[in-house]
């Protein structure tokens, strides 16, 4: 594991150094060529049932180096409760194809999932969940 880690750093470090293309004077936005699924995302909608104050409490969090979490909140005896059960953290990675393979850690493999992002990348769709910017 350290060696997979150890070799992706390292190309990860080459590829940062290449040479940048930009026409003087041009400058990039780093915001542009960062993944969208990169963020934190509270739900907002599941398609057919209500989101209350409660639930709209859980979260993913999308980090740039291709690590999550996901935290679900639940009304447990009339109390808002952080669900641990069901909650948990993985990798992900974007396959370039409208789907992102995410791995739960634990797990010997993961899924290819279809995510996609929609209101100028403020709103991420996985399933019948939708999962707001913050």
């Amino acid at each position: 594991m350290k060696r997979v880690i150890l070799l992706s750093f390292v190309i990860i470090s080459f590829i940062s150094c290449s040479s940048n293309n930009s026409s003087e004077g041009e400058t990039q936005d780093p915001v542009q060529t960062q993944d969208p699924i990169i963020g934190t995302w509270n739900l907002e909608k599941d398609n057919g049932f209500n989101v209350d104050a409660c639930t709209g409490q859980s979260r993913y969090v999308f980090t740039n180096d291709g690590k999550f979490t996901f935290t679900q909140y639940s009304t447990i005896n009339n109390q808002c409760t952080l669900d641990s059960q069901n909650s948990y953290n993985g990798e992900w990675t974007n396959n370039d194809d409208g789907t992102y393979y995410i791995k739960r850690h634990g797990f010997t493999s993961g899924t290819d999932a279809p995510i996609s992002f929609e209101n100028n990348n403020q709103d991420m769709i996985i399933g019948r969940f939708t999962w707001a910017k913050q």
